[in-house]
This record gives structure tokens, sequence and C-alpha cells, in this order.
């Protein structure tokens, strides 16, 4: 069955108008597309209850989920590198060279001189390390100072009112044992906190204090008073003893006596001791006053 090209062309162009007609009101409506809204997940909580009976809960964050780790791939091993065989052989021959038969060599000369005994220098005398001064008001035996009455270890601490050094390698061990358990014996006859065994620090005044120069050896209760204390210069609970020389000239007696210093700032208290160098309480007052009765006349 054969068709025209009249007819071909009328068929086509009815397909077309079909296609670009538009939609009349007859028509059944589209539905609109449906969009998926989020989930929200609230925190399992019993919320807070708004004005109008509305119950508010916090939003859950979403999961985080940890990506698996991929192994690392093994670092590939160095090439070998190919043995040198002849080194071995090189080795033997230099060797052979430096071989000494006894005949083509001259006897070395020996560099260094014998020392008979006359040839020494006098820089090797003057190398050697004299003895250190110590100090000639405190005792050697007790605490080790040098003529400047300072510690011979480095500065530890320092702030405006005086420099502190460690006590190790200055003051004797059974001293120190001594200067605590008074110290201690001190402040339990006052209520107050007792001072721990470390750290235990030398202290020495600057020149704007109370008494410059002077020597002490101070303990703390705990370590903020530690830190308050020296690098603050805050010291609320003190726990110090202040080697009080009987003879400050140095030429007489190099005696030390123990002038206690105790306070808390908690319980307004205050109380100095003074200690003989044997031991013996001679008072509660400072040192400087017991050796010097008639002071306020001075």
């Amino acid at each position: 069955m054969r068709f025209s090209t009249s007819t071909i062309l009328a068929f086509s162009l009815g397909l077309t108008s079909l296609i670009g007609m538009p939609a009349w009101a007859s028509d059944p409506p589209k539905k609109p597309e449906v969009k998926e809204e989020p989930k929200i997940i609230y925190v399992e909580e019993a919320g807070e209850l708004g004005r109008r009976g509305n119950v508010y809960k916090r939003v859950a964050k979403p999961k985080f989920e940890e990506p698996e780790p991929v192994p690392k791939a093994p670092f590939p091993a160095p090439p070998e590198q190919p043995k040198k065989e002849d080194s071995g052989k090189k080795d033997d021959a230099k060797k052979e060279e430096k071989k000494d038969d006894g005949h083509s060599a001259e006897p070395k000369k020996d560099e260094k001189k014998k020392d008979d005994g006359h040839s020494g220098s006098p820089k090797k005398d003057a190398k050697k390390s004299e003895a250190p001064a110590y100090s000639a008001v405190y005792d050697a035996a007790v605490i080790k100072l040098d003529v400047n009455n300072r510690p011979f270890t480095p500065v530890a601490f320092t702030n405006t009112y005086a420099d502190y050094f460690v006590c190790h390698k200055t003051i004797k061990a059974k001293y120190r044992d001594t200067v605590l358990a008074e110290m201690n014996t001190f402040a339990d006859r006052m209520g107050l906190p007792r001072a721990q065994d470390m750290p235990c620090m030398i202290k020495v005044a600057k020149a704007n204090t109370k008494f410059p120069g002077s020597i002490y050896i101070e303990f703390y209760v705990d370590d903020k008073a530690e830190k308050a204390c020296i690098k603050k210069g805050e010291c609320g609970s003190t726990r110090l003893m202040m080697l009080h020389p009987k003879d400050k000239t140095g030429k007489k007696s190099k005696e030390l006596y123990r002038s206690y210093v105790l306070t808390d700032e908690k319980k307004f208290r205050r109380a100095n001791f003074c200690v003989s160098p044997e031991g013996q309480l001679l008072g509660e007052k400072h040192c400087y006053v017991v050796l010097n009765p008639d002071w306020l006349f001075n």
C-alpha cells in the first residue's frame, strides 16, 4: 500500500500540532513533586515546657562515622648494592707496602723528651686549685659561705627582697634536720601547720630590707606558700630561721645563734624564738634582743 507525499506531510503536521498544544482546564492537574524533608532527631530528654504547652527539646547532632583506616603499603626494601670484591685485595696491597723490613727505614727519634725533674714549668704550679676562702663571720662547719657571706652555689631564684640558694652542698644535712625539728616544735606550740622537709632554701636579704645581708634558712608549709614567697615575696606562712652571729667582726667568735620567725596570716599569729648554738631555748624573742638586753638604749 503506497501513500502519497501529500498524505505523509499532512500526517507529520498533525503530530507536531498535537505535541505543541497547551494544557487546558479540563485536563487533570499534575501532582506536585513531593520533596522528602530530612528527619529531625531529638535528644532523649524531658525537654522544657513552653508557654503554649509545647515541649521543646534539643536537636541531636548527626553521628559522625569515622572512616576506616587504610593500611599503609609496606616500604620497599632498598636495592642491594653490589659487593666490591676488589676492596679486600687493595687493603692487602696497602698493608704489604707499609711493612718495614728493618733495613730501608731509619730509626724514629723520640719526640717527647724525658722529664729529668729539672724541666718543670712554673705554670703547672700556678694551675693548682687553691682552697676556697670561707667567711670569717659564719662557721664553715655549719654553713659554707665565701668572703662576701654568700653561698658558693648559683642563685636559684630572686625577687625584690632576697636571693635564694638551694641548701644542698651549703649546709650540713644534720644541721638542716636540727633546724627543721626545732621549727616544727615551735609550730606545734603555736597550733600552726608544720613545715615540709623539702624544699630547703637559703635566703640572702638584699639592701632594701630590714636586715640587709642577713642569712636565712627557710622552709614552707606547702607548694602554694613556696611559690608565693619565692616568686612574689609574699610570705603569709613564714617558716624561717636567721643565722645570728654573736661577733660580726669574725675576730673573736663564730658562734651562730638561731633566731626563728613563724607567722600565719589567716590566724593572725606571729612569734619569735631564740636558740643558742647548743640548742637551748633562750626566750620567745629575736636573738638580737636576747643577746643585747639594753638594745632600746643603744
